[in-house]
């Protein structure tokens, strides 16, 4: 996406947008999605942003994001238990009446008002999620996340080692399904992007939160990686 600025300390990093940046055009997808991250982080506070969305806030040139037209976000288990009985907070319930429409998906989803964009809400009973990586995540929030800025506003956002851990549960499930391609994709474009950039990855805690399947397509997608990144000319 839009470049941005990086800090990091020893645990976590902050990337920081500008939403009011003239080279970042609001009715652009790049704008409209950091319009819905922000709202989103305006109703719910303790969302983390997952999925493609996220994968893309850690890829910059000249690697290009995957298209995606929907934002991800993991809730925790009680406001994700109260949007599913219809007993939201009354304060929650204002401002997802400002900033969003209820979807017609069958999705647990949302509509925002100003873009059309949907956000898929997630927790732990979710499918096809594995329900240990999300425990951990959310249990350990401060070392599975960074932090993402956009003007005013905050949302934690998955670091890339937990970002791939999830995307290769699906993958490694139905490696040559459509969405399992787009995963592979995703991992690949993240691992490309971070090879020798700011953000550290430790591939050692990939294959800690994952099984020996998912560990399997990781070091297979890992080696195409390397090999793309010594000769990028073939």
């Amino acid at each position: 996406m839009d470049p941005k600025i990086v800090k990091c300390d020893d645990d976590r990093c902050m990337l920081i947008i500008d939403d009011r940046a003239e080279d970042i055009p609001k009715d652009s997808l790049p704008g409209k999605f950091y319009r819905v991250i922000s709202d989103i982080s305006k109703v719910y506070p303790t969302a983390i942003l997952v999925g493609a969305v996220a994968a893309a806030q850690y890829i910059s040139q000249p690697n290009e994001p995957r298209i995606t037209y929907d934002v991800d976000v993991l809730l925790n288990a009680e406001d994700f238990s109260d949007f599913l009985m219809d007993d939201i907070p009354e304060n929650t319930v204002s401002l997802l009446e400002t900033y969003f429409d209820d979807s017609d998906s069958v999705n647990h989803s949302l509509k925002h008002k100003k873009t059309g964009i949907y956000v898929d809400l997630l927790s732990i009973e979710s499918k096809p999620i594995r329900k240990k990586i999300v425990r951990y995540i959310l249990e350990n929030r401060e070392k599975a996340t960074n932090t993402f800025h956009i003007g005013t506003q905050t949302i934690d956002i998955l670091k890339p080692e937990f970002l791939i851990a999830m995307k290769l549960n699906r993958y490694s499930k139905k490696p040559r399904s459509e969405r399992g391609l787009c995963d592979r994709v995703d991992i690949m474009k993240v691992l490309k992007a971070l090879w020798n950039g700011e953000i550290p990855m430790d591939h050692d805690m990939i294959r800690t939160i994952c099984n020996r399947n998912e560990a399997a397509c990781y070091a297979t997608i890992l080696d195409d990686v390397e090999c793309e990144m010594e000769d990028p000319a073939e």
